[in-house]
């Protein structure tokens, strides 16, 4: 699985620390750029490539919603995350149509689970066959039998298996089934 590149744009710098300490602590999570100024760190998002940037509300000049309504403007391949510390920018956050909201102090837990969602959704790349085969593992059918139900071949079924426990860096089945009802792929 590909590194996520990403961006911290917050004008608290113990909100940027602590962000950064929990974003590090991923493996596939590289943070290519840390701002306190949001012009300078829309700047940097326009002139890199950028996967994810975690993004503030409240900035002084601009703010976290309008870089996030630029960035779909300008229809960048940036996914955003905005932080808060209150939840009544909800849906504001949703109207421009922001990848995730997170409240602040952000919990490794819930850091966890919106990279997950993201790397499911963007970097894992899975196709709807192989959606399909996992719904179908999911379901306790074996390759004989999602086979039969998908009008290919186990072998071909078993060679989906592979390409599916790579793409997700799963070890076995039951990992995979527990990964995609986390990610909600099923």
């Amino acid at each position: 699985m590909s590194v996520i590149k990403t961006v911290l744009i917050d004008s608290d710098e113990a909100s940027i620390l602590r962000t950064n300490d929990l974003l590090i602590k991923f493996q596939d999570v590289e943070v290519i750029g840390v701002f306190q100024n949001s012009n300078v760190g829309f700047n940097f998002i326009l002139n890199t490539e950028v996967d994810l940037a975690f993004v503030q509300i409240e900035l002084p000049t601009l703010s976290g919603l309008e870089i996030a309504e630029e960035i779909s403007k300008l229809g960048l391949d940036v996914k955003v995350i905005l932080i808060s510390a209150h939840s009544h920018y909800a849906i504001k956050a949703l109207k421009v149509s922001v990848f995730d909201y997170l409240l602040k102090p952000i919990s490794i837990d819930e850091l966890k689970t919106s990279l997950q969602r993201f790397k499911t959704k963007y970097k894992i790349n899975l196709n709807s066959r192989e959606i399909q085969i996992i719904r179908e593992m999911s379901n306790g059918l074996s390759s004989l039998d999602i086979g039969k139900k998908l009008f290919v071949s186990r072998h071909t079924v078993d060679s989906y298996r592979r390409t599916i426990l790579e793409k997700s860096a799963c070890q076995n089945t039951p990992e995979l089934i527990k990964f995609a009802l986390k990610s909600g792929l099923i």
